[in-house]
């Protein structure tokens, strides 16, 4: 395994702490405002088997899982938060961000072994083990849970992916190969950021007043890093029997208008209440896709509440 994954876009790394305005303190004590956590390195360590992971506060571990074409980054406005009450792990999958490269047409169950192997890693001795996963993320962390049996103890997933292909979706996404192809020529830093931040507003976040140059710059920097296909996973229909297979408490979130959610929310809470009667869902009114950063004090408040009573 390797790293190397063609040309990086160079986003220089902002040390300083600037006052996050977003901070609502989730425990109700006051605690003072953490930095904003955008705009302070913060370093990772890996696993054996090359997961990079970042590690905030203690207690019961609190698994976070990206989405597809993503990082540990999708959960950025939310690490310090849910912080206050576990020890936080946000990961960057096999071929994604930090973490070292798998071999292109590693087969599924192989890819979820990775996967599997540095949870149980970093997490010892844990008897439990909560884990939140959103978009791509959600459906592994269904399966990460299965692989864990009895140690799992809750599952929720922000936008989760996994109910099969999004037939009939009336939107594409941009390229930097289509963009050059339309241009005849290689597109500049400019134009490829334009076209992240047309992506953004197509698919992760409804409120176009929050695509933010941060959450550009953090979509431009995670596709260049991206890796691996995660459509395989994503288009499979696997989560309702992955959750079916479950004891746990499991959560199901999406934002209103998540245009991720083919062929609709409802549909999507009908396939998990057929597989996993008590399963918990909600919707976050006036939302999109990447809800932890549209709306992360709701999404904090959700799954502090939901997790912890676990």
């Amino acid at each position: 395994m390797d790293r190397t994954c063609g040309t990086l876009i160079r986003i220089p790394n902002v040390i300083s702490v600037h006052p996050n305005e977003r901070w609502e303190d989730p425990t109700g004590m006051n605690l003072p405002r953490p930095p904003d956590r955008r705009f302070v390195e913060t370093p990772f360590q890996e696993t054996a088997n090359g997961m990079a992971y970042r590690a905030f506060g203690t207690g019961e571990p609190l698994i976070l899982l990206h989405g597809g074409a993503g990082s540990w980054a999708h959960w950025v406005m939310n690490v310090d938060a849910l912080a206050t009450a576990f020890g936080v792990i946000a990961f960057d999958f096999p071929s994604y961000g930090d973490s070292t490269r798998v071999e292109w047409d590693i087969s599924t169950e192989d890819y979820l072994s990775v996967v599997a192997d540095a949870v149980r890693e970093v997490c010892g001795q844990a008897p439990r083990i909560h884990i939140a996963g959103f978009s791509f993320g959600g459906m592994i962390a269904a399966a990460t849970a299965v692989a864990l049996g009895p140690r799992a103890g809750s599952l929720s997933m922000t936008g989760g992916a996994g109910y099969g292909p999004p037939s009939g979706r009336g939107f594409t996404l941009d390229s930097r190969r289509r963009l050059g192809e339309r241009l005849g020529r290689p597109p500049t830093g400019d134009e490829l950021r334009a076209m992240h931040a047309e992506n953004l507003g197509k698919l992760m976040i409804w409120d176009r007043s929050k695509i933010d140059d941060w959450a550009i710059d953090m979509q431009f920097r995670n596709v260049e890093r991206t890796r691996f296909d995660s459509r395989r996973l994503s288009w499979a229909a696997d989560t309702p029997r992955l959750i079916g297979k479950l004891t746990c408490p499991v959560k199901v979130i999406y934002g209103e208008h998540d245009a991720a959610a083919i062929p609709s929310v409802e549909e999507r809470f009908a396939l998990c209440r057929a597989a996993r009667p008590d399963v918990e869902t909600q919707v976050i009114p006036d939302c999109g896709h990447w809800a932890m950063y549209e709306e992360p004090d709701v999404v904090n408040r959700l799954l502090l509440e939901f997790h912890g009573r676990a």
